[in-house]
Order: structure tokens, then C-alpha cells, then sequence
């Protein structure tokens, strides 16, 4: 009888282990994918407008610019900030190692996968915003007021930037919003 009370009490605890050991390895896939989420930018527009950093790199680009750039661009990163303010949306954009000067930068409005319209000018564009910060490494900081916050809630935002060598309509540098949790 003691003995048997013992291999079920040692049975109790494999099973008590393994359990532990499932909900840890859930826990950390978790973790990793919450990790792998945020490195390839799948930060939902209800975390990334309250200012978690967003990284802006080739590997963002919508399909429509990606067949267009060429391996010339690997080494191109940016990171974004965006803040929301009641309806205005606080940005800072900056980037280094882009293959030449940044010429134009905007927020797009469009279904997930594509570029669509554009739904605001960060700069660049005459008349619309400033002109763009020169050289290969710079930033940029604004405010778009009354900003379509519909649109980041629904997945609807990209933001692209174009280069001398990547003018619009292709972009070396791009993030994409996805659609609030």
C-alpha cells in the first residue's frame, strides 16, 4: 500500500510538471511571438499610438514597392514614434543607411497589402509639407492634426518613405499599422 501511495503521488507530480511545463512553453511561445510580432511590426494601431517604437526597414514594404528595390536597400532601417492626441497624431520618423536622400515621406490610406491613397504628407510634397531633412540619416517630427484615426483602427495605414534613388511611387523605407485589437 505504501508503495502505490508513492507512485501516485510521483504520478501526480509528472502530471503537475508536465502541466506547469505546457503553460510555461505557451507562456514563452507567447513571449517569442509577442517578441516576433513586434520586431516585424505587427504592433495594432491601439499599442502603436500610444508611442511604442516601430521599426521601418525594406522587409516592410508593401508587395507593390517590393518587386521594385533592389538589394541595395538591406542595410536601410527607420523607426517610427507616433503618439495619439485626441484626434491628432504626434510623429517621429527617423532613418539611417538609406541608399540616398530622403525625398518625400507620407501616411497612405489603403486595405492591408496595399498602398492606396495618399492620406497625408509628412514632407516633401510642395505646398502640402516641409521639405524633407537632407543626407542619409535625419528625422523628422510633426503633428497631423484631426488625423483619420478610423483608418489606423481598421488596418488602413501604411507609412511610406521615398528615396532619390526609390521616388514614389516606389519606397525604401514602410511600416504598416494593423487594424486595432
Amino acid at each position: 500500500m505504501h508503495l502505490a501511495r508513492l507512485m501516485l503521488v510521483g504520478a501526480t507530480a509528472v502530471l503537475f510538471s508536465a502541466n506547469n511545463y505546457a503553460n510555461d512553453e505557451q507562456e514563452k511561445s507567447a513571449e517569442r511571438k509577442e517578441h516576433y510580432d513586434h520586431r516585424i511590426n505587427k504592433i495594432p494601431a491601439d499599442q502603436a499610438l500610444k508611442g511604442v517604437p516601430l521599426d521601418m526597414s525594406p522587409e516592410q514594404l508593401p508587395s507593390q514597392f517590393k518587386t521594385q528595390v533592389r538589394d541595395d536597400v538591406k542595410p536601410s532601417k527607420g523607426l517610427a514614434i507616433l503618439r495619439q492626441s485626441g484626434n491628432d497624431v504626434e510623429y517621429t520618423f527617423a532613418w539611417l543607411n538609406v541608399t540616398s536622400p530622403v525625398i518625400s515621406g507620407h501616411f497612405h490610406k489603403a486595405p492591408h497589402g496595399q498602398v492606396g491613397v495618399r492620406a497625408y504628407s509628412i514632407c516633401g510634397v510642395a505646398n502640402e509639407s516641409p521639405a524633407c531633412p537632407t543626407g542619409t540619416r535625419n528625422s523628422i517630427s510633426g503633428v497631423w492634426k484631426n488625423a483619420d484615426i478610423s483608418a489606423f483602427e481598421k488596418g488602413e495605414i501604411t507609412i511610406a518613405f521615398h528615396t532619390e534613388k526609390y521616388p514614389a511611387p516606389i519606397g525604401e523605407l514602410a511600416v504598416y499599422i494593423p487594424a486595432k485589437r
